[in-house]
């Protein structure tokens, strides 16, 4: 292990322990709780609302299709994936850990939590704005949208999944 930086002794009255990287050492990333996701989903749901007020005025087709259902639970399935192999990765000893990559997929998991609630309640606001139309078109259009809804969970549910893989146990604090 190399050491480039010189270690910081409490006892010898410096204040090199208060620089700029002092409080980062000290301080963990938590996972991301859920009042954000919420805040997120429901701006979701105001632009699913409003997708189907723009698509109605530009006289197009719904925007939902089956397609889109796939694209995303297969998005979760490939999350799984990551999940899995990285939880193995930390857990195993005799794999050293490249850090960049353990922060790409971070960063990935995240991402994908956020998107996955954003696209969650934009489909729900986007199904729910069709209670309101012709008969024949709410079970096709609000069935799409609710199964894009659930995909989309999925998408979350992956990305929080794999925001846990990436969690290092504690060990021992006296290497």
């Amino acid at each position: 292990m190399r050491d480039d930086h010189p270690v910081h002794d409490p006892d010898d009255g410096s204040d090199e322990a208060d620089g700029p990287g002092a409080e980062l050492s000290s301080r963990h990333l938590e996972p991301l709780p859920a009042g954000p996701l919420v805040a997120v989903a429901v701006v979701g749901a105001v632009l699913g609302r409003l997708l189907r007020v723009v698509a109605d005025a530009v006289d197009t087709a719904a925007p939902v299709s089956w397609l889109q259902v796939g694209a995303l639970a297969f998005l979760a399935a490939a999350l799984g994936g990551v999940a899995v192999h990285t939880r193995r990765q930390v857990r195993s000893t005799a794999v050293t850990l490249d850090p960049e990559r353990m922060v790409n997929r971070l960063v990935l998991a995240r991402a994908a939590t956020v998107v996955g609630a954003l696209l969650a309640g934009g489909y729900v606001g986007y199904g729910l704005s069709w209670l309101d139309a012709h008969p024949d078109l709410v079970v096709p259009r609000v069935g799409v949208a609710l199964a894009a809804a659930v995909a989309s969970l999925t998408v979350l549910v992956g990305g929080k999944w794999l925001e846990w893989a990436c969690r290092v146990p504690k060990r021992d604090p006296h290497p």
